[in-house]
Parts: structure tokens; C-alpha cells; sequence
């Protein structure tokens, strides 16, 4: 295999840096910092690019700490766990600043804050893991393979989500169980420090193993899935709040969420976000809310803006939208608000025909963004868009479509939302221009 001694020149978008080989080939390497020296490993290379490992670090840079992790560069999961966590806030404000530069964005950044993570470790209160039998194991996909990694630990996990998996490698209910599941959510219920558990199976569990999964004393309630959108729980039937996680939220307001309905893997951060929020919506009357799950970001905006008019939240996702209204109705907000099953698609038409406009709209889309609402969304919007966003790619393409639009990019901040991994929320204000 091919060596070759490079300094590496940044980080970029994905977790890697960037360095050229002798003959001048851009070569990405994993697990290193800028301005570092490496000797490398050429694994691959193509017609524009080559694929490194690093074998050596020669000359290390003052951000490199040594990974607190026993399956990091096996793992596919972090990718800056050898970073300083000053220096990975500031790589990833650096990425988000080219990403800007490099899909055309002429202007001055105009940044709000950096917001780090209140944690770097056990930030995560949900853990997904892939299931198999042969042999027997939990754990995450390998990095740049398909082959599952046995994990008994994840230092990005609550410390209560890893001591209810340990449990469960030694659980002879479980293992039963697993010789026909296929994947598994550990959830934690922040009120009231219980963890639910959330599987997909290709046979239904036995009654008596679901029961004994039980003496678990952690264990809340548990659901599982065969097939179809509706999962089969929760066990035990009479489980408080039908077996939602309890998670608190801005001022004073309590969440009631079925396992498996999305929900922002990094709790601290995600408050921190409904208060920037709440900041920004200062005023509106109108709110729209075009992906609102179960209404993580709108519920806090009912509570805060007391003079507004309407609220309505759609999203396709059914148990979202019921977990919703029951959030509502537990919390008293009924009376000025609405979710609806629908997609942001139907909704805007559905405005566009009706003449309505909304003088707040809310974004958080999926990690492909909306590049075919912008048009749409342009029509409704009278005054302000917040788009929240963990793909900043996309954010980036589309913030570029709706100044075209006329809608000018007023602040841009980073939330931590994954410390030690290349991923990031980025949350932007834009506003009509005059």
C-alpha cells in the first residue's frame, strides 16, 4: 500500500481534512487537525481525488486530545473526538463560512452566536441500534462499512440509556426477543428518569417475554414494531400517559411523546433554540409552522406570544400530530392553535388558493431541505422566516433561493447540537426586504 507524508489544510463538511499528495491530488484523511503533519496510507484512488488513513501523526497540532472512546475511527458515529472542543466549534463555524463562499453567498456573514453544547458526552437521550442474532449484539454500523459494530457503551448516550443496554446483553428475555428483531430505540424519559424501549421485530415477542422485559427497573414502557405505521404497545397497558416520555420544555411546558415520534437528539440545545426562537417571533399574530412534528417549536411560541392570533403546525406524520394535541390539551394552550395531517406542500396550496398569510413562518425540514416550497413559501410570507436546519448544504442552497425570492439572511447561528461528530443545527433568520 502506498504511503505519502501530507500537512493537513482544514477540515471540511463530513468530518475529514483536506491535504494534497506529491503530484498535487486533493486526498481526504479522517481523524486529523489542521496544520497537522501525517504520514498516510493511500486506501483509494480517483480520476480528481484520493482517500487516505492516517498511520502516523508527525507533527500534531495543539487541538489533538486523545478520544476518551474504545471504538472510535471503528464506529461511524464521531468524528472529532480527538479534537480540542474550542477548536471543533470554531472548524465548524469555518465549515458553515465556505459553504456559504462556495454556493455563491457574497456578503458578510451576519452572525448571531456560536451555542455550545451544555455536554460534549452523554448529551444523547435516544440511542438507535441495529439488532443481530448471529452472533447475538447491538451496536452501530463500522465506518465506511455495513457490518455492525457490538457496542456495550456509547459515551454519547445517557449514562441511564448505556446501564439499560448493559441490562439487556445479559437479559435471557431479551436475547430471545432479538433473534427476531432487527433494530432497537433506547428512549429516556427526562421527568421522570425511565427509558422506554422501542423495537422492530419480524414476529410478534411472546406476552411473558415483554412482561419480564419489564423487571428492568428502568424501563417505562416498551412498543414494537412488525409492519405498517402503527407500533403494537405500549406494554404494560396501563402505563401512565400511554407510555409517552415526559420531556420539560420552555417556560413551564411539559411533552408528552410516543417513542419513536422524532425528537431533537440533544435536549439542552434544543431549549436553547425555542428561547432564540421565542426571540425572534417577538410580534408576529400569524404563525405557520411547515414541519412541525410534534410541535417541539410551535408549542413554546403559543405559550410566549400572548396577542397572536393563529397558530398552526402540519406535518404528515400521524403519530406526530396526535402527540400534539395531546401535548396542547395537557398543557392548556387549545383555543388559537391547530395541527393538521398534511404535507407543507398541500398547506401552502391550500393557503396560495385561500388568499391566507402568515407573518411567521417556521422551517425545519428534512435533511434535503425545501428548494421546491421556496416559491410557494415566498407567496404566504409576509414578514419573517426561521428555517432550522441539521444539513447546512441545503440550508445554504435554499437561503440562496429565497434571496432571490426577496427575502434578505438578517442572522446565522450555530447550535451544537452533536458535539464530537461533523453535524450541526444552523438556524436562520430571514426577513421580506422593503
Amino acid at each position: 500500500m502506498k504511503e505519502e507524508t501530507v500537512v493537513i489544510e482544514k477540515i471540511i463538511f463530513g468530518g475529514d481534512g483536506l491535504s494534497r499528495l506529491s503530484n498535487g491530488k486533493v486526498v481526504f484523511v479522517p481523524f486529523v487537525c489542521p496544520d497537522e503533519k501525517v504520514k498516510i496510507a493511500l486506501l483509494e484512488e480517483f480520476p480528481d481525488y484520493a482517500l487516505g488513513f492516517p498511520l502516523e501523526i508527525l507533527e500534531a497540532s495543539p487541538w489533538r486530545r486523545e478520544a476518551p472512546c474504545p471504538y472510535y475511527t471503528l464506529c461511524g458515529g464521531c468524528q472529532f473526538q480527538h479534537l480540542d472542543y474550542q477548536a471543533e466549534l470554531e472548524i465548524k463555524k469555518a465549515i458553515l463560512e465556505e459553504l456559504f463562499k462556495r454556493q455563491g453567498y457574497k456578503e458578510p456573514l451576519p452572525w448571531g452566536e456560536i451555542i455550545p453544547s451544555p455536554k460534549i458526552y452523554g448529551y444523547r437521550h435516544k440511542l438507535r441500534l441495529h439488532v443481530e442474532s448471529h452472533p447475538f449484539k447491538m451496536g452501530f454500523v463500522k465506518r465506511k462499512t455495513h457490518e455492525v459494530l457490538r457496542i456495550e457503551q456509547c459515551l454519547l448516550g445517557d449514562s441511564l440509556l448505556n446501564e439499560v443496554l448493559r441490562e439487556l446483553y445479559g437479559h435471557e428475555g431479551w436475547r430471545e426477543i432479538a433473534f427476531h428483531a432487527k433494530r432497537l430505540r433506547l428512549e429516556k424519559s427526562l421527568l421522570d428518569e425511565r427509558v422506554t424501549l422501542l423495537f422492530w421485530s419480524i414476529l410478534h415477542p411472546r406476552e411473558e417475554l415483554l412482561q419480564d422485559l419489564l423487571s428492568i427497573n428502568s424501563v417505562k414502557s416498551i412498543f414494537y414494531y412488525i409492519r405498517g405505521a402503527r407500533a403494537f404497545g405500549p406494554y404494560p397497558a396501563n402505563a401512565p400517559f400511554g407510555g409517552r416520555k415526559l420531556m420539560p420544555a420552555l417556560l413551564g411546558l411539559t411533552y408528552y411523546i410516543q417513542p419513536g415520534v422524532f425528537t431533537q437528539t440533544n435536549w439542552e440545545i434544543n431549549t436553547l433554540i425555542m428561547e432564540r426562537l421565542v426571540n425572534y417571533a417577538q410580534r408576529a399574530e400569524r404563525v405557520l409552522d411547515l414541519h412541525s412534528g410534534m410541535g417541539n417549536f410551535l408549542l413554546p411560541l403559543v405559550k410566549a406570544l400572548k396577542s397572536a392570533k393563529e397558530f398552526l403546525g402540519v406535518d404528515t406524520d400521524m403519530s406526530s400530530i396526535e402527540d400534539a394535541f395531546y401535548t396542547a390539551e395537557k398543557n392548556g394552550l387549545n383555543g388559537r392553535l391547530d395541527f393538521r395531517r398534511m404535507s407543507a406542500l398541500e398547506a401552502l396550496h391550500q393557503s396560495v388558493k385561500e388568499g391566507k398569510k402568515y407573518d411567521l413562518i417556521l422551517l425545519d425540514p428534512p435533511r434535503g431541505g425545501c428548494k421546491e416550497l421556496v416559491r410557494l413559501i415566498t407567496e404566504v410570507a409576509e414578514d419573517r422566516i426561521i428555517y432550522i436546519s441539521c444539513d447546512p448544504p441545503t440550508l445554504v442552497r435554499d437561503i440562496l433561493l429565497f434571496e432571490k425570492a426577496g427575502f434578505a439572511l438578517r442572522e446565522v447561528s450555530i447550535f451544537d447540537m452533536f458535539p464530537r461528530t461533523y453535524h450541526f443545527e444552523v438556524l436562520a433568520l430571514l426577513q421580506k426586504k422593503a
